[in-house]
């Protein structure tokens, strides 16, 4: 009788765990699909921006990049007008435990690049790298971060050149400070982000309480 009702227990834990495995099987694949749709999507949306921008300048298209990608990190080819974008996307699903549910996140090191395709308008390929490969990516986007918020947290006394750069100052290791200009109302400040080999130049632009920042190709002095 005892082997039974431990055979049936057993057999039961076994179910339930093999029922557990498929369903969560079937929600990484479903966060998977979802996440290669958002890529395709931003694929095209970045296509059909990059085509409507007019512009050549490299810094004007590096922000169009930035702005529909969310990449930190572009790349400019000046032999081939061509930019990449490195930038970790992130998919997440819940999965079932025998103890409850837990949240499972699925982040892919990805590589945009984008090039002015040979008929007219502009053509891209999107590649899976290394997950270590945009480790220097999200760092530079943290560290424009910071320093969008340490401008943004300036009195408006302090945002000239000298105000701008003691409040970079602790985080010289990895930002530079390029040029500082005023006009009107606005503030830019042109600086430069760097983690190992990898470095950004990024334009920070303060009107009032609003503080924006994006990527560059020039940092102006």
């Amino acid at each position: 009788m005892l082997i039974v009702v431990l055979g049936t227990v057993l057999g039961a834990l076994w179910y339930r765990s093999w029922h557990t495995d498929r369903v969560n099987a079937e929600h990484r694949q479903q966060a998977l699909r979802a996440l290669d749709e958002q890529l395709r999507r931003t694929k095209k949306e970045t296509l059909r921006a990059l085509g409507d921008e007019g512009s050549r300048d490299p810094d004007a298209l590096t922000a169009v990049i930035s702005r529909h990608t969310g990449a930190p990190v572009i790349a400019y080819d000046t032999s081939r007008h061509a930019f990449r974008a490195r930038v970790v996307k992130r998919a997440e699903y819940g999965a079932r435990t025998l103890f409850g549910l837990s949240q499972v996140v699925i982040d892919r090191c990805l590589e945009y690049t984008y090039a002015p395709a040979q008929d007219h308008g502009w053509a891209s390929t999107v590649s899976v790298l290394k997950d270590d490969a945009c480790g220097p990516s999200v760092s530079v986007g943290s560290g424009a971060r910071i320093a969008a918020r340490r401008v943004g947290a300036l009195e408006a006394t302090e945002l000239n050149g000298a105000g701008v750069r003691r409040a970079l100052a602790p985080y010289r290791r990895f930002l530079a400070v390029g040029g500082v200009t005023r006009t009107s109302s606005t503030v830019r400040v042109s600086v430069v982000v760097s983690e190992e080999a990898t470095r950004q130049c990024y334009r920070i632009m303060r009107d009032g309480s609003q503080v924006f920042f994006v990527p560059a190709q020039t940092c102006r002095s």
